[in-house]
């Protein structure tokens, strides 16, 4: 799989990981359970700000514009040629491409990013 391509399905899901621990009932009851939600949320932005520095910028740029229009999940997976961000069918040519994850592509119809599980 590309390199560019396993970071940025790291990143998207710290970007949920931090969206989650914004939520206050979710942080509240994970406070009230021990978890240190402020510790843990820390961590996760440096990690995420250590993969920022590894993905080229053109690529972090068109990250960025998919996540601030989707909110949570700029990278989607693909499962018998649907995506999982729009659960749209993709065309043939995208599902039948031999090296799709070798290369960044998008779905025509959402734009996220796409991967496959192998």
């Amino acid at each position: 799989m590309n390199n560019q391509l396993q970071i940025l399905i790291q990143l998207s899901d710290l970007d949920t990981q931090l969206e989650e621990l914004k939520n206050e009932r979710i942080k509240n009851k994970e406070e009230s359970l021990g978890f240190k939600v402020q510790a843990k949320e820390t961590e996760i932005k440096k990690f995420r700000d250590s993969l920022r520095k590894r993905i080229s910028s053109e690529m972090l740029n068109q990250y960025d514009r998919i996540l601030k229009r989707y909110k949570m999940r700029a990278v989607a997976q693909v499962n018998d040629g649907v995506c999982y961000g729009c659960f749209m069918a993709l065309p043939t040519s995208y599902v039948s491409e031999l090296d799709r994850n070798n290369k960044i592509i998008t779905c025509p119809n959402c734009g996220r990013i796409l991967f496959w599980i192998e």
